[in-house]
């Protein structure tokens, strides 16, 4: 590979960078990335979009369903590839707008679909839809009328029905790149044994994460849930809160508004102390919310006592596990369509089961943000002493 000035760009590859060059060199409209965990898919295209933007004169286009994801998996991925080969240069980044401009006056731009007037904005050369099962059709249709040329796309298949399956794969223009964690010869031993075990956590996951395939599983938990953007106007507001490091910290606020329960994710993110976790509700919570109740995960007394001594109601959570399910699959949950953590874990959330046998016990993997919105619904419920909320009991 070439870069400016014919200098050599070195690229330390795997084979799917090698099928996405192909891919594109043969012309095919719509290049599909589907994949497992770790199998490189992301970090390939970002590569590719990197050695193509600096051979020719270029407009490129990264987007995601929400600004921060987007921030914190693709941006990184290809500010770490600049700048390991010596490319990047900060007088070209434009941190605020999120381009990064060449010298040959290509441009890679960041944004998410919840920005209406890039979605219908400008045209672009190639575009790269990063979690593309996230987006919906009418949003992926506006970005693709205004892209001259290639559109890249990546996920993991943990959807058993999508328009990527029924809409573009069965496009004669379209072409798909299946790769997995075999395909990818950087990762430890650890991340290989961590992947290659799922198949003693749930066959579902296993062949989403470590085959790449779309599951097939009938034992989904919650099928009922709905999408909702605009905020009903209510008071009537608890939180729900489970504590992590390695797995996610997660805060989700949920309304409840006619009998109707709205749930968003606040916080939804490793790495956190409660310390972290304290300085992020501060700005959060506003003050009118400051003494509802936030029902926290009881396995953290410690991080629930900060809570509290830091001006928060924080309240440990009734953790009834098939009760709480139970409870929540019983009333109408509406989830914002933003929070796309939250309909990720949705969409694998599922029984165990053993052989033909479904059981009453939920897998534990990608749940953080379920078991959230149950201490919030379920803490609740049971705090007023019915199922309906009582405001005076709850809130008091």
């Amino acid at each position: 590979m070439k870069k400016q000035q014919n200098n050599e760009l070195e690229l330390k590859h795997t084979s799917v960078l090698t099928y996405n060059l192909d891919a594109y060199e043969r012309g095919f409209r719509f290049i599909v990335n589907q994949g497992g965990s770790r199998s490189s898919k992301t970090y390939s295209i970002c590569q590719l979009l990197v050695y193509l933007a600096i051979n020719k004169k270029l407009t490129i286009s990264i987007v995601r369903k929400s600004l921060p994801s987007l921030k914190n998996s693709v941006l990184k991925d290809l500010l770490e590839i600049l700048k390991e080969n010596k490319i990047y240069n900060e007088n070209n980044h434009n941190k605020t707008e999120n381009i990064y401009s060449f010298g040959n006056g290509s441009v890679i731009e960041f944004f998410s679909v919840d920005d209406e007037q890039k979605i219908r904005g400008r045209k672009r050369d190639i575009l790269y839809c990063n979690e593309a099962n996230e987006l919906d059709f009418p949003e992926f249709n506006q970005l693709m009328l205004r892209t001259s040329g290639a559109v890249f796309l990546d996920y993991n298949p943990s959807d058993t029905e999508h328009w990527i399956y029924d809409v573009v794969l069965a496009d004669e223009k379209s072409i798909l790149v299946k790769s997995t964690y075999k395909d990818n010869p950087f990762l430890s031993k650890d991340q290989i044994e961590y992947i290659e075990n799922l198949i003693n956590v749930d066959v579902q996951f296993y062949r989403v994460y470590a085959l790449g395939e779309r599951p097939v599983s009938q034992t989904r938990i919650y099928t009922h849930f709905k999408k909702y953007v605009d905020e009903p106007a209510s008071t009537n507001v608890v939180f729900g809160c489970d504590f992590g490091f390695n797995h996610p910290s997660v805060f989700i606020k949920v309304i409840e508004a006619g009998g109707k329960y709205y749930v968003q994710e606040q916080v939804y993110e490793s790495k956190l102390t409660t310390a972290d976790l304290i300085i992020k509700l501060n700005s959060l919570i506003p003050d009118q919310y400051r003494d509802k109740p936030i029902y926290c995960d009881y396995a953290r007394p410690e991080s629930i006592e900060e809570l509290k001594r830091a001006g928060f109601n924080a309240i440990p959570a009734d953790k009834a596990v098939k009760a709480g399910i139970d409870y929540v699959k019983s009333k109408e949950v509406f989830i914002h369509l933003d929070s796309v953590n939250l309909w990720k874990e949705v969409n694998l959330y599922s029984w165990k089961s053993k052989g033909n046998i479904i059981t009453d016990e939920p897998i534990k993997l990608n749940d953080d943000g379920l078991d959230a919105l149950r201490y919030a619904l379920y803490s609740s419920k049971k705090s007023s002493g019915s199922g309906v909320w009582d405001y005076e009991l709850v809130f008091a």
